[in-house]
């Protein structure tokens, strides 16, 4: 495999706005992306956000009208990028909040609770209750659909184990762990502190990767405002020192991961790279 290399030697006038490498600080993660064909900023509006897919269902909007076909499709094909983009930035916030992590709470509604705002107003009940016992309460949650329809959350957060405030074992079960004021289903608490894999996997594992009509146009995580946030950086080969803020950026670090792909907007070719500071190694 073959990317830029970033030295003084590539240094000439500076031409405003246009970017060769886009580099997303998450902490102890890097991500960097070379790409072939520069590119402009694009002053932070993203794709798509010209419509707006709020509440909307593609199913009834179309149903009476067969001619709207391409229209329909065309909305699928911006929801699954919209559901892959969901699933880029969730990764993201979960590695740059990679610290924090200690564990993974499954919550799940004793009834058959399809409507997402209804499940939407049970959970923030619980995350109120459980904020005035923990004030520095940190989570970052996924909605998820069972076979029947049935909403139920996954969420990494900064709850121990062995916080006995929130977290308990019935008497008849000592080896599954619950967790206090959800009172409207099932609970388990799973630990993973220092392990970054187990942390991605489950990102991985339930992001959706279907159309669900209940989320179209709505985000597929949630999370507390007190998290980290990644941090996208644009670095032109024609400014020195954005090239010695690139290489300071990976200093120390470890390539994880990389991979060559094409970027389907104009065909050209993408180096992605990934490195992780060698002190959590």
């Amino acid at each position: 495999m073959s990317f830029p290399i970033l030295d003084s030697k590539l240094i000439t006038a500076t031409i405003k706005e246009l970017y060769d490498v886009k580099l997303v600080d998450c902490g102890s993660y890097v991500q960097v992306y070379f790409y072939e064909d520069r590119k402009m900023k694009n002053k932070g509006k993203k794709d798509f956000d010209d419509l707006n897919l709020n509440k909307i269902n593609i199913d009834e909007m179309f149903e009476e009208d067969s001619s709207n076909t391409n229209k329909k499709n065309e909305l699928c094909t911006i929801e699954l990028k919209n559901i892959v983009r969901s699933k880029l930035e969730c990764q993201r916030l979960a590695k740059a909040n990679m610290k924090e992590w200690e564990t993974f709470i499954t919550l799940t509604f004793e009834e058959n609770i399809k409507d997402i705002n209804v499940a939407y107003k049970r959970f923030k009940y619980f995350v109120d209750k459980v904020r005035r016992v923990k004030k520095d309460f940190k989570y970052l949650c996924i909605t998820e659909f069972q076979k029947r329809g049935a909403i139920h959350y996954h969420m990494l957060c900064n709850i121990s184990i062995n916080d006995t405030t929130l977290i308990y074992a019935q008497e008849d079960n000592k080896k599954f762990k619950h967790i206090k004021y959800w009172l409207d289903g099932f609970s388990s608490v799973e630990p993973l502190k220092n392990d970054p894999k187990k942390v991605i996997g489950y990102i991985a594992k339930y992001m959706t990767k279907d159309i669900d009509n209940r989320l179209f146009g709505r985000r597929r995580y949630f999370n507390s405002i007190n998290l980290n946030k990644p941090i996208e950086n644009y670095i032109s080969f024609d400014n020195e020192k954005e090239i010695k803020f690139y290489q300071n950026k990976i200093q120390d670090s470890s390539l994880i991961y990389q991979n060559e792909y094409i970027n389907p907007y104009d065909n050209s070719k993408v180096v992605y790279l990934e490195y992780q500071k060698t002190s959590i190694l």
